[in-house]
């Protein structure tokens, strides 16, 4: 059974998961809001190096209990245990991540990444806690068109501090044929065979 890939991220009211300048100042402790409960069941995290390089802000060695997957331009040697860099297209990385053994997969982000995955219709679920902020310009969660996709809500949950959890899952355009295709095929009306008379 292929592994789930989720992308799990925080989310201002207005559609922002960063400021301009990829700060997230405005971030509440996620913590109290379930956050440790989701990583318990992460066994690898993926994300851009911009990404990654956030991450150092908050912590000496980020993500340093799971396998951590950063991509990036350009290649360099792990400070950590666990932690690899690689130049390889992230859609053939994730690509080859979901068909192994092992748990679920935390897209962390950035943008480009969570863009061109889901293009690629390789991002199962997708986690966002809408925090109750307005910050009236920053990165948005995504901005390509091919990012055009419909979604299921699973789950909800609302926190006494404002911010609002929903749960996801995406729904895949092959999975949107198939259902079609069975459709279409219901609905098709038989037609008799047209069988021939014996002469009296």
């Amino acid at each position: 059974m292929s592994r789930r890939v989720v992308l799990y991220v925080a989310n201002s009211l207005d559609g922002y998961i960063a400021r301009e300048d990829g700060s997230v100042d405005w971030l509440f402790d996620p913590y109290a809001h379930g956050y440790e409960f989701f990583y318990e069941d992460v066994d690898t995290v993926v994300m851009g190096r911009k990404t990654y390089d956030q991450a150092l802000s908050f912590e000496e060695a980020p993500y340093s209990s799971k396998r951590a997957i950063i991509f990036s331009r350009t290649a360099k040697p792990s400070p950590y245990e666990g932690l690899e860099f690689t130049t390889e297209a992230p859609e053939a990385v994730v690509r080859r991540l979901k068909e192994e053994d092992g748990g679920m997969i935390w897209l962390v982000g950035g943008r480009e990444i969570s863009e061109l995955l889901i293009a690629n219709e390789l991002v199962d679920e997708l986690i966002v806690s809408i925090h109750p902020k307005i910050l009236i310009s920053g990165i948005p969660l995504v901005a390509s068109k091919e990012c055009a996709v419909d979604l299921k809500l699973v789950t909800y949950e609302v926190f006494k501090s404002g911010l609002v959890q929903l749960r996801y899952e995406i729904i895949k355009r092959a999975k949107e044929v198939e259902k079609t295709e069975v459709k279409d095929k219901a609905e098709k009306p038989k037609t008799k065979k047209a069988t021939k008379s014996k002469a009296k």
